[in-house]
């Protein structure tokens, strides 16, 4: 989705003998439920026939609709069964997750994470942008199963939630995840984030208790 597609549609007009036609205009329309369009964003686009009897449409565009469309091509002029060519626009995708830092995460039991959970995505080194993620809270980064204890998210109504559906990243391939919250359960803890395409980042979250610092007793003062 909202990329140029790599090929450009072409169609042949040939007379009877089956030789190829030139300067005549062909008539390309997208048809179907798409915001696909042509370079410009036209849905419709003329080319005339070359030497050979060929006629290329401008470059197609996909939008953010995903599925099947077609382009039909037709003589100008003339009424002649024209073919049809299907393209089909795919959701974007991402093939690698990082976070944006490296700061440790790591919480006291019941309370708040100090620093909220930031990744990039990206394709083919490119940025990857409106690409759809999920981020849960699992068991082990053997065990994918949604957690029930430890670290967790909140509702719009402030209940506790371990998976966060719905999310996508932004114009620069970024996704910043909610606060995250820590429950009375001690230990270390995996957060998965997942893109279409099927780019998975495991988090490590620690929630320890607060380490505390005993001062020295003072020495009995020796009496003269």
């Amino acid at each position: 989705a909202g990329d140029a597609f790599t090929e450009q549609i072409s169609t042949k007009a040939e007379n009877a003998a089956g030789k190829g036609v030139a300067k005549v205009r062909i008539r390309f329309t997208i048809v179907g439920d798409t915001d696909a369009a042509f370079t410009g964003g036209e849905k419709v686009a003329t080319a005339l026939t070359n030497s050979s009897g060929v006629a290329t449409a401008p470059a197609l565009k996909a939008g953010e609709t995903t599925g099947a469309f077609t382009v039909r091509a037709a003589l100008i002029g003339r009424t002649v069964t024209a073919p049809d060519y299907t393209a089909t626009v795919t959701q974007r995708v991402a093939d690698t997750l990082v976070r944006t830092s490296d700061t440790a995460l790591t919480c006291t039991p019941g309370a708040e994470f100090a620093d909220a959970v930031q990744v990039k995505a990206t394709y083919k080194d490119a940025v990857a942008d409106k690409v759809a993620a999920t981020a849960t809270l699992i068991k082990s980064a053997d065990d994918a199963t949604e957690n029930d204890k430890g670290p967790y998210f909140k509702d719009a109504d402030g209940k506790t939630v371990r998976t966060l559906t719905g999310l996508t990243t932004d114009a620069d391939g970024l996704l910043k995840l909610p606060q995250l919250y820590s429950d009375d359960t001690t230990g270390t803890f995996v957060l998965r984030v997942t893109t279409a395409g099927g780019a998975t980042l495991d988090v490590t979250l620690t929630v320890a208790a607060a380490e505390t610092s005993t001062s020295p007793s003072p020495s009995p003062s020796a009496s003269s």
